[in-house]
């Protein structure tokens, strides 16, 4: 009972997977939670254009200043194709942009999951927005 040879080696037989699983873990949260990053801006800058488009105001950002990934994971998820609706209310309209990404399994999740990214803009026309203030003033 006193003789403890070799019982390191269970010791680290159990621990060593165990943190190296969790670390791969966090690997892999972190580049999911990047990669929805990513996807919500190119959401945005392409309902921000479609806004500057339709109601002629403000200022396009150029390639200069937009975002652009070089990796695999944001190159992947910037060129997915972006679905954009619009709702007219009386008061206000909005767009809605919606982006669909499959995240693959790796060997701690087997099955791909399927998540719906999406955003919302508002029009402010400021020529209707002033003419609607000017009214009521």
């Amino acid at each position: 009972m006193l003789n403890k040879k070799g019982s390191l080696m269970v010791e680290a037989a159990i621990i060593y997977p165990l943190a190296i699983g969790a670390i791969m873990a966090v690997i892999y949260i972190i580049i999911c939670m990047y990669t929805g990053n990513a996807i919500k801006a190119n959401i945005n800058i392409e309902l921000r254009d479609r806004v500057l488009e339709m109601t002629q105001t403000g200022e396009k950002i150029t390639d200069l200043g937009k975002f652009m990934p070089e990796d695999k994971y944001g190159k992947g998820a910037f060129n997915k194709k972006i679905y954009i609706t619009e709702e007219k209310n009386v008061e206000i309209n909005s767009l809605y942009g919606t982006a669909a990404h499959v995240y693959r399994g790796n060997s701690l999740m087997s099955d791909k999951f399927l998540r719906k990214h999406q955003s919302t803009v508002y029009l402010i026309d400021e020529k209707e927005y002033i003419r609607r203030v000017d009214m009521v003033l």
